[in-house]
């Protein structure tokens, strides 16, 4: 693979691209559900937000690189901006260029959407730039993603569908806290005190997936026998996912920050598996068809991670 290509790819974290695909997919699923919407022609507009949100999404990825680039010169220096195989000014320009032209994207959907993708793109900017305390960080960031999965139900059905959806968006949001409260740890947040916090910070994120059969999500469309089978769907897929989460928690033990590198890795694989249930929730054949494709991306992430290392 040509060296630059592969440079670029690791600077906008490439192998993490299927999650950000898989909260429109969810999101869209249940917009299109609660509002009615012939699913044949919402494909469209599907395949733009989700180009939308790559674009503000791998432009965060780039502006983090930009901003932390004088700290990577010291502690990664393998990374493409410390090493020189990408200059500065071409990650700062990558970056201003996905901020401004995801939320035209979505505008063009739906203009009060377009704004929603700017407030996306400036809550991933804060972040990167000012966002890195203990709280504030992992706040910062399960808000991007509750946003990111809220796009879609926002441009489908507007504020009235959101209205009906918006506990989606906050139980992924929270999923996204948890786990980067979990991050912190990993990056040698002061472990006194916090003997027993990773295992429970893996039992909390399991624990949400248990939530969301009972999440209170409104539809339009759908007869209760279709919801209820989506609701066991959900469960099952969320039992699955928390499983590994659970034994995760078991095999901790007296650990120290080298030993959460495995248990970042469970939480963030199971990101898929959280949209795949939000979308079974619509207990339709388009969401449970949404749903297996979701699950098809996990391979499709594998292999990105092996192409492009994440750095």
């Amino acid at each position: 693979m040509n060296k630059g290509f592969a440079s670029w790819g690791r600077l906008f974290r490439l192998s993490l691209a299927p999650t950000a695909v898989g909260d429109v997919l969810a999101g869209s699923v249940l917009a299109v559900t609660a509002s009615g919407i012939e699913p044949t022609g919402a494909a469209l507009t599907m395949i733009t937000l989700v180009i939308s949100s790559l674009l503000v999404y791998h432009g965060g990825m780039a502006f983090n690189d930009w901003c932390d680039r004088e700290e990577d010169a010291v502690v990664r220096p393998e990374r493409p901006l410390p090493s020189g195989a990408i200059s500065p000014a071409a990650a700062l320009g990558a970056s201003l260029l996905g901020f401004v032209l995801g939320p035209l994207l979505a505008a063009s959907v739906h203009p009060p959407a377009g704004l929603w993708c700017a407030g996306m793109a400036l809550a991933a900017a804060l972040y990167d730039s000012r966002g890195r305390g203990a709280w504030i960080g992992p706040g910062l960031l399960g808000l991007c993603r509750a946003l990111n999965l809220g796009l879609p139900i926002l441009a489908f059905g507007g504020f009235e569908a959101f209205a009906l959806l918006w506990p989606a968006p906050l139980a992924y949001g929270a999923y996204v806290f948890v786990l980067s409260r979990l991050g912190r740890l990993e990056d040698g947040e002061a472990t006194a005190g916090n003997r027993y916090v990773p295992q429970f910070l893996l039992v909390l994120l399991g624990l949400i997936f248990w939530c969301l059969p009972f999440l209170p999500l409104e539809f339009s469309s759908g007869d209760p026998t279709s919801l209820a089978l989506g609701r066991r769907v959900a469960l099952g897929i969320g039992l699955a996912a928390s499983w590994g989460l659970f034994s995760k928690a078991r095999s901790l033990g007296a650990w120290k920050p080298s030993d959460l590198i495995p248990a970042m890795g469970c939480a963030l694989r199971r990101m898929l598996p959280f949209s795949a249930a939000l979308a079974a929730l619509s207990g339709t054949t388009f969401g449970f068809v949404v749903a297996l494709v979701i699950l098809c991306l996990f391979p499709i992430a594998v292999w990105l991670r092996g192409v492009f290392p994440p750095s």
